[in-house]
């Protein structure tokens, strides 16, 4: 199964991750040709309503995070695209003048005020080895024949005593600001060291920002495994994840929309304002080529990309708009999302859901309470995270808690599905022992593994193109809720020699893939591979290998 991200609904909306919805249509259109009602246990953002209301199903999404709930019910929501235009225009107008005051600078060419687009900020460092202070953006750029091969080193010589650094070693003192983008005169974006005015502007905003003080998110924040980076780097509370300019801008439009009487079209305009996520906070790290991630993560850059936040406000609201006016206009279905554990589904009667399609937390691969408190801390609703499904040592949670709080949740999902229904569980991961306990979790939940299809979402993860021990495509298992109870034997199985044998199977033409999208050469495809094998793994009730293990053995055997 291929479905790629790239759509209008896909790009709306930022979330840790995302199903395409195209490909769960497919899949609950081959399983209820004549309608039903549609169950996701772990919601997130959405993706499973969209998917169902744009093609006649009603659905219910459960989903324990407050941020996720309130994301996933925008993608659900019908809103008059042309009502939402006109709203996001006067939100735009009713700060003109903050917005000129914030991002005013002048053309280096011409002299006349034009908008300062982004603004790029360096971390001075320490070098290691004699303790000389230097602006890091000044020895780190190294420049190619095309914009798509500037890049930042990771590795530089100190500039006084030419000792070769490690980048992610250093030691950072203060950030500052190096360059500013804007577009004036010329046709195209230019960029330049900041003037004594742009300077100026900056340490104003430092002394004395003009904050609507009430709506801006003073939220300290708490221990956590993703939140320790940041905090070490003294972001130690939300609103410290703004610089005072960008916090200035959030705070007013936040006030803003708290003002629109329309509670829908309020609503729409908070999805945008949440969209804009990591985009405009110091954890947008700076790239030569334009853009910033959203990734599952919050490190701190050691060069950050200050975007103007009401520019990138309006280009989000466009995307939301293109959402609107495309699959939002085609919903036929209804929708309600509920914020609850999936342990309890107390609100739904035993046999009363046609088919379930759920994509659950893949143990501690994103820590979704924690990454989500950056909005959170915004719509002040936070996430109890005592049921939350997830391997996190600062919560105290291990396999073993994982493990249960999966098997209470898919007994509630066996619980509520009608008899001869399937579940469809979105799931990878790199280890055997996560295998082992999600294969018991769904078996001592009663269901009956199937088949098992690889879903190719067409674009690898950023995991996957920094991590090598990082498996590739999701699998879709399908699990049967059997209309009477049956139980599950898992035969012996010699790892080594059953590998051997399907890699024999495959042939050398399907091991290796080329990469459009980052530049490596052809190689091993080790990662599809692994996909392929545990498709078949958790159909034959074999014991999985880790991921390390498997690319060690494939490895060995391509050699001989």
């Amino acid at each position: 199964m291929s479905a790629g991200k790239n759509t209008y609904t896909y790009d709306a909306h930022t979330y840790h991750t995302k199903v395409p919805p195209q490909g769960i249509a497919e899949l609950l259109k081959h399983y209820l040709p004549s309608g039903g009602l549609v169950l996701d246990i772990f919601a997130g953002s959405g993706m499973t309503g969209v998917a169902s209301v744009s093609n006649g199903y009603d659905c219910i999404l459960n989903e324990l995070s407050p941020a996720a709930c309130f994301i996933a019910n925008r993608f659900v929501a019908n809103v008059d695209p042309l009502l939402f235009e006109a709203a996001v225009e006067r939100i735009l107008e009713e700060n003109d003048t903050l917005r000129k005051m914030l991002y005013t600078t002048s053309c280096r060419e011409c002299g006349r005020d034009t908008e300062v687009l982004y603004t790029v900020w360096s971390y001075k460092v320490l070098c290691s080895k004699c303790d000389y202070e230097f602006l890091l953006w000044d020895v780190c750029r190294s420049y190619g024949a095309t914009v798509k091969e500037h890049k930042i080193l990771s590795e530089i010589d100190c500039p006084h005593c030419h000792t070769r650094l490690n980048k992610s070693r250093l030691k950072r003192t203060i950030s500052v600001p190096v360059l500013v983008g804007y577009k004036c005169c010329r046709s195209v974006q230019c960029e330049a060291a900041l003037n004594q005015n742009d300077l100026e502007k900056i340490l104003s905003l430092e002394t004395a920002a003009p904050l609507a003080s009430s709506f801006i998110p003073d939220f300290p924040l708490p221990n956590g495994v993703n939140l320790r980076q940041p905090a070490k780097h003294g972001l130690d509370r939300i609103d410290r994840f703004y610089t005072p300019r960008n916090l200035t801008a959030m705070s007013h439009l936040w006030k803003t929309i708290h003002r629109v009487e329309n509670p829908e079209i309020a609503a729409q305009l908070g999805f945008v304002f949440t969209s804009l996520y990591q985009r405009v906070t110091r954890l947008s790290e700076f790239r030569f080529w334009g853009g910033s991630g959203n990734t599952a993560r919050f490190n701190v850059p050691f060069i950050s990309n200050e975007a103007n936040v009401f520019v990138t406000f309006a280009r989000k609201a466009r995307s939301i708009q293109d959402h609107l006016e495309t699959t939002a206009g085609c919903f036929t279905g209804k929708c309600s999302v509920i914020q609850n554990s999936a342990t309890s589904l107390d609100y739904l009667p035993d046999n009363s859901v046609d088919i379930i399609f759920t994509d659950p937390p893949f143990g501690s691969y994103i820590n979704y309470s924690e990454m989500n408190i950056l909005w959170e801390t915004w719509l002040n609703r936070f996430t109890e995270t005592k049921d939350e499904a997830i391997i996190n040592r600062v919560q105290g949670k291990g396999t073993k808690e994982y493990s249960a709080l999966m098997l209470k949740s898919l007994r509630e999902a066996y619980r509520v599905l009608r008899p001869g229904r399937w579940m469809l569980l979105v799931f990878m991961n790199n280890s055997s022992e996560i295998w082992r306990v999600l294969n018991k979790a769904i078996a001592d939940a009663g269901f009956r593994i199937v088949k098992a299809d690889i879903f190719d979402k067409q674009h690898g993860t950023f995991k996957q193109f920094v991590s090598e021990n990082t498996p590739g495509c999701d699998l879709v298992l399908h699990c049967l809720k059997p209309d009477v109870e049956v139980s599950v034997t898992v035969p012996p199985f010699q790892a080594k020699m059953q590998l051997d044998a399907y890699l024999k199977e495959m042939g050398a033409d399907r091991l290796t893939t080329e990469f459009l999208h980052v530049n490596r050469e052809a190689e091993l495809d080790v990662r599809r591979l692994y996909s392929e094998w545990v498709a078949r793994c958790v159909t034959t009730h074999h014991p999985i290998m880790d991921f390390t293990e498997f690319k060690r053995a494939v490895e060995e055997w391509a050699g001989n």
